[in-house]
C-alpha cells in the first residue's frame, strides 16, 4: 500500500526542485571568467618599442623647455615646469644604452608617479595605449645587457612588434 504525501509536502518538494533547477541553469549560463589584463601606454625610444602600466601614468606633454642640471646624474637630463612643479626629467635612452639624436616633433615627456616618487620619461614618440591579458606577458629576454636589463619586468608581443615592460619602481629608485 502506497502512502500519499499531502499536498502541502509536495508542493514544498516541488519548489525546492525548481530551485535547484534554477541554480543547475545560473550555473551553467555565468559568463566566463574575464582574464586579467594590464592596460600599456606604449612608446618608441630609437627603434625599440616599450610600455609602461597606464596607472603610473600622469599624463603626457609635448617636449618644451628641458633645464639642464649641473653636477644631476647622466641618466636626469633635467628639469621642466609642469604647471608650477618642477618635474625631472629621465632620459631612458641613457639607461638602455640607446644612441641618441635630436627631439623630434613626435618627441613627449611621459608624467610617471609611483608612490610620492614621480619623473618624466623622455621618449621618441607615444604610439597608442593596449590593453595586453596578463598571460600574454614574458619575462624579460635573458640576451639584455644586465645594467638596462634590471629595468624591465617583462615583455610582450603586440601587432609583431615586441613591447618591453619597464619597471617604473626600479627607474625611479636608480640613484646614479
Amino acid at each position: 500500500m502506497k502512502k500519499e504525501l499531502p499536498s502541502k509536502r509536495m508542493e514544498e518538494i516541488a519548489e525546492t526542485v525548481e530551485d535547484m533547477a534554477q541554480y543547475k541553469e545560473d550555473l551553467y549560463e555565468r559568463e566566463e571568467l574575464k582574464e586579467e589584463t594590464l592596460q600599456l601606454v606604449v612608446f618608441r625610444l630609437a627603434r625599440e618599442w616599450y610600455g609602461v602600466e597606464i596607472t603610473k601614468v600622469k599624463e603626457v606633454i609635448k617636449v618644451g623647455k628641458i633645464t639642464y642640471l649641473p653636477s644631476s646624474p647622466e641618466h636626469i637630463a633635467g628639469i621642466v615646469n609642469l604647471r608650477g612643479n618642477i618635474l625631472s626629467v629621465t632620459d631612458l635612452k641613457t639607461i638602455f644604452s640607446l644612441p641618441h639624436e635630436e627631439p623630434t616633433e613626435k618627441a613627449r615627456i611621459i608624467a610617471i608617479e609611483s608612490g610620492v616618487l614621480e619623473t618624466g620619461f623622455l621618449v621618441d614618440e607615444v604610439v597608442e595605449s593596449i590593453e595586453v591579458p596578463v598571460s600574454k606577458i614574458e619575462p624579460a629576454l635573458l640576451t639584455l645587457p644586465a645594467e638596462g636589463g634590471k629595468y624591465i619586468e617583462g615583455q610582450c608581443k603586440v601587432d609583431n612588434k615586441l613591447v618591453a615592460l619597464i619597471s617604473v619602481e626600479e627607474v625611479l629608485e636608480k640613484r646614479m
